[in-house]
């Protein structure tokens, strides 16, 4: 007995039974999920960084967000001004590091559907390579652009977008400064100014002769505020494999982000997609990298994107984690021997808990996907022929089987219970599609908004879910229709294969047709299911050699009529004829009894129309057998191993990232189907490779998980979705219309030379603005913004507050707008009041369908023009003084690729790098002489303001601290502590006036 007792204590944990699948299945989630989650921490600051100064970066990151610096304030000639201090030093030390103080680079350009003229204030660094052979002038450019901008939103000072971007920037410039750390290929690196306006600082880095040098980048950025930097999307194959570098320890990368850029999930623009396009027909398009942090977007272009909003103690550890990346991808890229882009191959990568890159080609993945579609059906189907005839029954229990069936009841609940029993898969699949449905719809109709606060909260309830509607229809099913478990287990690896099968067709499509690659799980899930499922074949195979005709059923027999349950303490089973009794015993549990020789008693039972001519001899021997054909040891650990941890932890890396990702976008517009749908489909993913051994798991897991989703539900649903650690968005401007006064004189005619012709230009002379109206504009979520939000501010009260959907510059928003005595101030020399001169604008027609129009704004740098028809060409005329519009040629000629197209635009943005500089601007539209309609153009002429008494505070110049908005200092006082302001667009205020030509 003491033998028989060791052996069944040894044998336990590796029996199909409940005990040991639980708790492999439990261990095995808990430790995926820690890993995952302790992955996605920051880690400490190392000792020894390596020739880095991580403190001397974060002094640099307090200089330069010591306030917002927007390209229409003074701050931002503030931070110039402190990178050109800290940059001409290590210049002067170094002979083969030049700089380059940009202020000739104009360009013009359309996009989007508006044209831009831009006149850049770039910072770039030149490090020369000491390979030689890699920049011969007739040699292709074999340099490295390393690319960050320097300028905020006017609303935040720039902690993560895009201060520690420059900051690691400036600390590699003097890294790769060091003899000792030269690079052998030329490195450029770029601080661009008026990336936040549209990435202007991109565009105009064309104009300069270094982008000639360059044809990799690397572009860092800040799409939220601290945590670790994500490579955000990568242009081909070459340039990634930079990430493989071993100098970096930590890193975070999946190309379904940048599958997400592609399809238009993620709208935000970067440089990426400058130098990812190159110039048509004059630059290549370079390959490169998009880095940028990506988490707690709620604090994104507001004030908490600080160095102390980034999170306490955290500030160093992310800007070290922006740095390592940086200088290890970016040294990698330098010093590599070839730079080859594989024919612009397109890559697909994934880090394995942050710490290691998976990479390989798009071309490998479809390759792999094709041949598992053909492979594994193929092998499958010989795996299952060979078992079904390998385990195939004796005649005389086939005949005795169909004798016992021939009933029509009888044969028609055998037919159902087969089918019921090959098909628990897929009703559970189909039972737990729909409850995500219903759940998801209950998060839109009750509380849309909780996952931005509330996001791990969330995710425990649909993760609780996906386990519920997995298991509990499994096991209710094996209660009301019990099967044997090993068979059960093989019917559900195979149709868990098949619907693995499914879905990598639909994945293989999308490679070959939409270059995705962000599918690679579900090649990785296939296989491992087609390797559980043939493991299981296997299996079964191996059973039913090793015992003979007693095993002949196992595999595939879903129909016997009572087997043996576990919750059953007497331990009976049935085995046609005769009833075997399973004594029990104190001293062994049943788990025990089951795995082990001891012998049961043989009762006879009433002789029926199946029961055996000859005398029931076969006893202990028959019982025996019938017991083990059903039981399995350790094959089922193997199974399990194979079929469920890399998936799982693939899918929840995954569903962690689109999680922080877009748990914040809801503010900007995003709709909250995505994120929730998103959750659902990852979170039941999850849990569906753990299907084919649910009907095993104990009882007590389904109580837990459904205690865990009403307890997720009833939070969730009645939770604030608004906090002071997540605050709620709005989006803030104030339009400004002024009326120009009667035309007091006209100009002396000057000579302009249009085209081949020289002609006279006469000026409509304006003097002073007097204000007509202040509009106030806040953009929010509907039902926040309206209800809570406008009510709150003095300026809006007795107004009449007009709100409606918004469909220009925030589609997915709620605008209000009313009509405010609170008026802003430009600044400078101008004298405060409600006549300020705030804009002059002068108009003359040259033609029929051309006419010239000259704005200037007090106090900004920053211009538009709207048409009320699309103009067909525009030209900026250089002024020759001033003060006043005195033209001679044209300046910032069209970038080639971005030139006007067909349709023409109805919108032009004008930006000088002279504080109070006008612009001359030559512009046509089609017509035909004889049609005095088309001959007619009206429109609006705008400036646009960015500085603010609190926002300026404390910087170098008295003319940054006058500028005053005072509806957005009432929007930032009165706003619940919930909230915070962020910009519209790029003027907190705008200034307009009329036109007509």
């Amino acid at each position: 007995m003491d033998a028989e007792r060791i052996r069944g204590w040894l044998t336990a944990p590796f029996g199909f039974t409940t005990v040991p699948v639980t708790t492999l299945a439990v261990v095995l989630y808990a430790l995926l999920f820690s890993l995952v989650s302790r992955s996605d921490q920051l880690y400490d600051v190392p000792k020894d960084t390596s020739g880095l100064n991580v403190d001397r970066a974060y002094f640099d990151l307090h200089q330069i967000t010591a306030r917002p610096h927007p390209y229409l304030s003074h701050a931002n000639d503030d931070v110039r001004t402190y990178l050109l201090s800290q940059l001409k030093p290590i210049v002067a030390e170094h002979e083969h590091v030049h700089l380059s103080d940009d202020l000739l680079s104009n360009a013009s350009w359309v996009i989007r559907g508006y044209g831009v003229y831009f006149e850049g204030t770039n910072i770039l660094v030149k490090i020369d390579g000491t390979d030689s052979s890699l920049s011969r002038p007739d040699s292709k450019p074999t340099g490295v652009l390393f690319s960050a901008h320097y300028d905020s939103v006017s609303t935040g000072p720039g902690a993560t977008d895009d201060g520690m971007g420059i900051v690691t920037l400036l600390e590699l410039v003097r890294y790769l400064s060091n003899p000792k750390h030269r690079p052998r290929r030329t490195a450029v690196f770029l601080f661009n100014n008026g990336e936040e306006d549209g990435l202007n600082g991109a565009y105009v880095y064309w104009k300069h002769p270094w982008s000639n040098l360059t044809s990799s980048f690397i572009n860092l950025e800040g799409a939220a505020s601290g945590g670790r930097p994500l490579l955000f999307r990568s242009t081909s194959l070459a340039p990634t494999r930079a990430f493989l570098s071993s100098a970096i320890r930590h890193l975070q990368a999946d190309v379904v982000t940048g599958d997400a850029f592609k399809r238009g999930v993620i709208k935000s623009h970067t440089d990426y997609e400058v130098y990812a396009l190159g110039l048509k027909g004059k630059a290549e398009p370079m390959a490169g990298l998009d880095v940028a942090f990506y988490k707690n977007r709620a604090y994104y272009h507001t004030t908490r994107d600080s160095v102390p909003g980034v999170g306490y103690g955290q500030g160093r550890k992310a800007l070290w984690a922006m740095m390592e990346v940086a200088r290890g991808a970016g040294v990698a890229l330098l010093n590599v021997d070839e730079t080859s882009d594989d024919n612009g191959q397109s890559g697909v990568y994934f880090d394995l808990l942050r710490s290691k890159l998976v990479l390989f080609s798009l071309h490998s993945l479809f390759v792999t996907n094709v041949i598992f579609l053909v492979i594994g059906p193929l092998t499958t189907f010989v795996l299952l022929v060979v078992l079904r005839f390998g385990t195939k029954k004796p005649s005389e229990e086939r005949a005795a089987e169909q004798h016992a069936t021939s009933g029509t009841w009888v044969r028609t609940k055998e037919v159902l219970r087969v089918l019921i029993a090959w098909s628990r898969f897929w009703v559970a699949l189909i039972l737990g599609v729909a409850a995500q449905i219903g759940v998801v719809a209950g998060y839109l109709s009750v509380n849309p908004y909780v996952v931005h606060a509330h996001p791990f909260l969330v995710l425990m309830t649909f993760l609780s879910l996906s386990f519920l509607v997995i298991a509990f229809p499994i096991q209710l099913l094996q209660r009301l229709l019990p099967s044997p478990p090993s068979s059960q287990k093989l019917a559900m690896l195979l149709e868990h294969y098949v619907f693995t099968w499914i879905l990598l067709i639909a994945a293989t499509v999308q490679v070959n047709k939409n270059q995705i690659g962000g599918g690679y799980w579900i090649t990785a899930w296939n296989i491992c299911a087609w390797l559980a499922l043939s493991v299981a074949f296997i299996e079964g195979s191996v059973r039913a050699r090793r015992m003979g005709d007693a095993g002949n059923k196992a595999a595939f027999d879903m129909t016997v009529d009572d087997v043996h349950d576990e919750s059953n303490d007497t331990g009976r089973r049935f085995v046609s004829g005769v009833l075997y009794e399973v004594p029990e015993d104190p001293h062994h549990p049943i788990d025990e009894q089951e795995h082990s020789d001891t012998q049961g008693e043989i009762v006879e039972t009433e002789p029926t129309e199946i029961t055996p001519l000859m005398h029931q001899s076969r006893g202990v021997a028959s019982a025996d057998a019938v017991h083990a054909k059903y039981d399995e040891f350790g094959w089922w650990i193997l199974q399990l191993l194979v079929g469920v941890p890399i998936t799982a932890l693939l899918l929840f890396q995954l569903e962690l990232l689109q999680l922080q990702a877009m748990m914040n976008t809801l503010v900007d517009g995003s709709s909250p189907l995505i994120v929730y749908g998103a959750l659902s489909v990852l979170s039941m993913f999850i849990f569906i490779p753990l299907a084919p051994f649910a009907h095993k798991l104990h009882y007590g897991l389904t109580l837990v998980a459904s205690v865990l989703l009403v307890l997720g539900l009833v939070f969730s649903w009645t939770a604030l979705p608004f906090t002071l650690d997540k605050p709620f968005k709005v989006f803030v401007q104030q339009q400004v219309e002024v009326d120009l006064p009667p035309y007091d004189s006209l100009s002396t005619p000057l000579a302009v030379n249009a085209g081949n012709a020289e002609m006279s230009v006469i000026f409509q002379q304006n003097s002073s603005n007097r204000v007509v109206r202040a509009v106030t504009s806040l953009t929010g979520l509907h039902g926040y913004v309206d209800r809570h939000i406008v009510r709150d501010m003095p300026s809006s009260w007795g107004k009449d507050v007009q709100c409606h959907e918004d469909t220009l510059v925030r589609p997915g928003l709620y605008e209000c707008l009313w009509e405010s005595e609170l008026l802003p101030w430009p600044g400078g020399n101008e004298t405060e009041g409600p006549h300020a001169q705030w804009i002059d604008v002068k108009t003359t027609r040259l033609n029929d369908t051309s006419a010239m129009i000259y704005v200037k704004g007090t106090n900004t740098r920053g211009c538009r023009l709207y048409f009320d028809k699309p103009i067909s060409y525009y030209k900026i005329r250089r002024s020759d003084e001033e003060d006043a519009p005195q033209v001679s040629g044209t300046d910032g000629q069209f970038l080639p690729g971005y030139e006007m197209p067909a349709e023409g635009v109805k919108e032009v943005r004008l930006w000088t790098r002279t504080w109070e500089r006008g612009f001359s601007v030559e512009f046509g539209w089609n017509g035909t002489e004889n049609d005095s309609s088309s001959a007619h153009m009206q429109g609006r002429a705008a400036c646009e303001w960015a500085e603010y008494a609190s926002g300026s505070a404390g910087g170098s110049t008295p003319v940054a601290r006058s500028g005053l908005i005072p509806a957005l200092e009432e929007v930032k006082a009165f706003l619940p502590l919930w909230a915070l302001p962020t910009k519209l667009t790029d003027g907190l205020v705008e200034v307009w006036t009329k036109f007509s030509i």
